[in-house]
């Protein structure tokens, strides 16, 4: 007699789908909720309001509730994410190895060292998980990053009516900010402006409200704020996402610069334009030029070792003509991770990066990493800013929104 199935063998399809579902969701609010305590809390590291001490232990609870949230999602999702996406996690891994080295041949700032490997590497785990969450439950991620955008830019209203002005450049006043620091907030709004406009473009915002808050983004970062990395970081992302979008734009801007170097040159030769002074390229650059020849000369002076693995942790911030009160590093994130990390630290991260864009579909990630690297270039910028980079895996799962968006319809049409 041929036994017939049981039963109850017919809901366990519809019960494991919703067991997942629930799981969906739980990492999904954890993630996004560390990520909302980080940028509640960073208004203390701009407005102190208790003790540093204090201050910095509600960020450092902020760090534990993403992290732990984060890397409880990679273990849930391992197999998922080395199928798709086991490159990047190679590079992770020898990223850290290489860091954990560098510590071991020179200072031992095993801490320093992982907490900044760590700032550097969790938006693009981030990115990891959004993206296996995100081909689960897409409606609710995407909603979430709605929440997020409505949360920022909540917060930055609330600086500017209620907050002191914020100071840079020898005391020059701006206007107040809430996250973190000025340039801070400024990268975050750049990241933000990205966000709004790949989640227009997937259908999840409106086209009044888009123009509203990329306008309002670039009267804070043109003009309110004034940092000038975070306007390079802009344009880079402009220029990338219109060159992707109009066939004539890299020739143009290619002709352009071309017409204007030529026409550049013939005064040049007859002695009509002034070049600057040595001087003068130092106080434009705020002081950047010359550090990077302090650091050229150290570079000079490296044993092979040195040249390989760097300095260590904290190498990179010295005391220079210019700066003289106190010491900075070297304002070009590249060159500070060659001055500590050495060849292979700096190639590892640069390797993160191409792998991270090749977890997204080709060119979703361009404009967004060509800012990041653009900023990157020219200061301290979005990779070693915690509330502008993990708003960074936001706008990129929002962009592959876009992207399907745009394909689907493609398909119809």
């Amino acid at each position: 007699m041929i036994a017939m199935p049981s039963a109850s063998r017919h809901p366990a399809k519809p019960t494991a789908a919703r067991f997942e579902a629930r799981v969906t969701r739980a990492f999904a609010w954890a993630l996004f909720g560390g990520l909302w305590a980080k940028l509640l809390v960073a208004v203390l590291l701009s407005q102190p309001t208790l003790d540093a001490e204090v201050d910095s232990v509600y960020n450092r609870a902020a760090d534990l509730l993403l992290l732990g949230g984060l890397f409880a999602a990679l273990l849930a999702y391992a197999d998922d994410i080395l199928r798709h996406s086991p490159r990047l996690v190679v590079v992770v891994i020898l990223g850290l190895a290489s860091f954990l080295i560098t510590e071991a041949l020179t200072g031992l700032r095993l801490q320093t060292a992982i907490f900044e490997y760590l700032k550097i590497v969790t938006p693009a785990l981030l990115s990891l998980v959004l993206m296996r969450l995100y081909a689960r439950d897409a409606a609710l991620v995407l909603q979430l990053c709605r929440i997020t955008l409505t949360l920022v830019w909540c917060l930055a209203c609330f600086a500017l009516v209620f907050l002191p002005a914020s100071l840079n450049r020898g005391g020059e006043k701006f206007w107040p900010v809430y996250f973190a620091s000025l340039h801070t907030a400024s990268y975050l709004m750049v990241v933000c402006a990205a966000l709004s406009l790949y989640l227009f473009e997937a259908g999840q915002l409106g086209r009044r409200l888009l123009i509203g808050l990329v306008a309002f983004s670039c009267v804070l970062v043109f003009y309110g704020w004034g940092v000038r990395t975070s306007m390079v970081a802009a344009l880079a992302f402009g220029l990338v996402y219109l060159g992707q979008r109009s066939r004539v734009l890299p020739l143009a801007v290619l002709l352009v610069v071309a017409f204007g170097l030529a026409l550049a040159l013939v005064p040049l030769l007859f002695g009509i334009i002034h070049l600057p002074t040595w001087d003068e390229m130092v106080e434009m650059s705020s002081g950047r030029v010359s550090m990077w020849l302090q650091k050229a000369a150290i570079l000079a002076d490296s044993s092979l070792a040195e040249w390989l693995f760097g300095h260590g942790e904290g190498s990179d911030w010295i005391v220079s003509e210019v700066w003289w009160w106190s010491a900075k590093d070297s304002h070009n994130d590249f060159i500070r991770l060659l001055n500590q990390q050495g060849l292979v630290g700096l190639g590892l991260v640069l390797a993160m990066l191409v792998t991270w864009a090749g977890v997204f579909p080709p060119g979703v990630a361009a404009p967004l990493l060509t800012a990041l690297a653009a900023s990157t270039a020219f200061s301290n910028g979005i990779m070693f800013r915690p509330q502008a980079s993990l708003v960074m895996p936001l706008a990129l799962v929002a962009a592959t929104a876009a992207w399907q968006h745009r394909t689907a319809r493609g398909a119809s049409q």
